[in-house]
């Protein structure tokens, strides 16, 4: 028996694989920066994760085929980050254009999106500023510790892009089919959207993700908004085997920057398949709209910190 983390023994212990004497198996897998990660399917429908991180390959997690699946332990936390830094600059010491949270419980198929307006007004180890701006010459590892340190949270890492990275990448994904919720005014520089169901293209994918010109609530519904392109990119990878997750990580790994581990890379990708986007919360943290000298900020609730309680607990927020 190869090692394996202590949490998968413990959940194969109660939902066994199959372990016939002969047992015929495919694997897909890819090299990524840091290693290599793998999916293994046998004939009796049992799926192992793998990853080589230089020591030679480790089980990292299973779903049997008559169980629920074990993807690291829960809840899964990941900070995710737009750069508002522009083509041929380093996308990663700018300012935050877009901030959200991301958990997952993948046994229960549970999640939550929480969205950071990016004028937040917030207290850092690094005096008291917008939000957008830690990242600023700092990087987006200041914006994990922020949460860490400052918060408490259990954040894991980084994904960071661009706007450039993101189209790019919503290129290769395909065309987004989405459900809007509300209309969107023509803006400066391009069209607006009719509310209801409709399939954006990827430039229409990134203006829609960046407008907050003309909106009720501003830069807090574009949170929102943005919380909404992410589900509906969760239901288009979803379309995708589970078999092809080495490669979709590979993808994705080419148009962003990010600090976790390839171990951590291969769980949270089969994970995209284990998640209800029924199930998924997608919330803005509250702010109202708000003056810090002459810079025009968003003051988040008195109540961040028992929401950020909540959500550390299990991932998820009380309705």
């Amino acid at each position: 028996m190869p090692a394996i983390p202590e949490g998968l023994a413990l959940h194969l212990a109660d939902q066994p694989l199959a372990t016939p004497d002969t047992v015929t198996a495919s694997a897909t897998s890819a090299a990524i920066e840091g290693g290599e990660i793998a999916v293994v399917q046998n004939d009796s429908g049992d799926l192992l994760l793998a990853a080589d991180e230089g020591s030679g390959w480790t089980i990292v997690g299973a779903k049997p085929a008559s169980g629920t699946p074990w993807y690291g332990e829960e809840p899964r936390m990941v900070l995710v980050i737009g750069s508002d830094a522009r083509v041929g600059t380093d996308q990663q010491t700018h300012r935050a254009d877009s901030i959200h949270v991301l958990t997952a419980n993948p046994s229960e198929g549970t999640g939550t999106i929480l969205g950071f307006p990016r004028d937040s007004w917030v207290s850092t180890a690094h005096g008291t500023m917008k939000f957008t701006s830690l990242m600023s010459g700092r990087g987006p590892q200041a914006m994990v510790d922020q949460f860490v340190d400052e918060w408490g949270q259990p954040v894991e890492g980084y994904v960071v892009t661009g706007f450039e990275g993101f189209e790019d990448l919503m290129g290769q994904v395909g065309y987004l089919p989405i459900d809007l919720p509300r209309a969107i005014p023509t803006q400066a520089w391009w069209a607006g959207w009719p509310a209801g169901e409709q399939t954006l293209s990827p430039q229409r994918t990134l203006e829609y993700s960046r407008t907050r010109k003309g909106i009720p609530g501003g830069d807090l519904t574009r949170s929102a908004n943005q919380g909404l392109v992410m589900l509906a990119v969760l239901q288009l990878l979803q379309m995708n085997d589970l078999a092809d997750t080495p490669n979709i990580v590979a993808l994705l790994l080419d148009h962003t920057w990010t600090s976790l581990t390839p171990t951590d890379l291969i769980q949270l990708g089969a994970t995209i398949h284990a998640l209800d986007p029924a199930s998924i919360n997608n919330s803005v943290v509250p702010g109202t709209p708000g003056q810090a000298g002459a810079a025009s900020v968003v003051r988040l609730t008195p109540r961040l910190d028992e929401i950020l309680a909540d959500l550390g607990d299990d991932g998820l927020l009380e309705e």
